[in-house]
């Protein structure tokens, strides 16, 4: 079973009106576009069932009209299980960037929004196939840098040892029995 989208916003708005200062319009469109993008490359399928259309400023999903005031806001959205558990997981690993970040990693011209935008125009529902490839590129990415930044900490350690070592040095006799 899919999700409804704007429960999902629900959700996401609830978590993330205690974690950034305010949430806006676009804000929860990225996080909603991002949430989608990689619930499709975990391979479950699409989170919610609501198109994501490629328009200028953000990905945009129609059914959600924006930020819904606090005090209209369902107590708790109806979400299967498995949507629920995800966007846990999901809003702890968003709730530790901000806005900025998340536009950041969004507005990559080699992701599913700005590709489908140059590629078939303003306006065009995003495909979950382009999501899901592009998603998990970049998880291959962020794989990479971790990668590269493990290798460059341990270079660092391995030269640090080094340079002790050298200042450090202390002969040992090694006697016959």
């Amino acid at each position: 079973m899919t999700n409804n989208a704007q429960h999902v916003a629900l959700y996401i708005s609830n978590h993330f009106q205690y974690v950034w200062e305010s949430v806006g319009f676009f804000d929860l469109q990225r996080l909603l576009y991002l949430a989608q993008g990689w619930h499709l490359a975990t391979g479950k399928g699409p989170l919610f069932s609501d198109s994501i259309g490629a328009h200028r400023t953000a990905p945009l999903i129609v059914s959600v009209k924006g930020v819904v005031p606090q005090h209209e806001m369902l107590p708790q959205p109806e979400l299967d299980p498995e949507g629920e558990a995800f966007l846990d997981s999901f809003c702890i690993t968003y709730g530790t960037a901000d806005a900025r970040a998340v536009k950041e990693q969004v507005d990559r011209p080699d992701g599913a929004w700005r590709l489908t935008q140059a590629i078939a125009g303003e306006g065009a529902t995003i495909s979950h196939d382009l999501m899901r490839a592009t998603f998990r590129l970049m998880l291959l990415d962020h794989a990479e840098t971790s990668r590269r930044m493990r290798q460059t900490q341990i270079e660092a350690q391995v030269n640090r040892a080094s340079e002790q070592s050298a200042s450090n040095v202390v002969a040992f006799r090694f006697g016959r029995k």
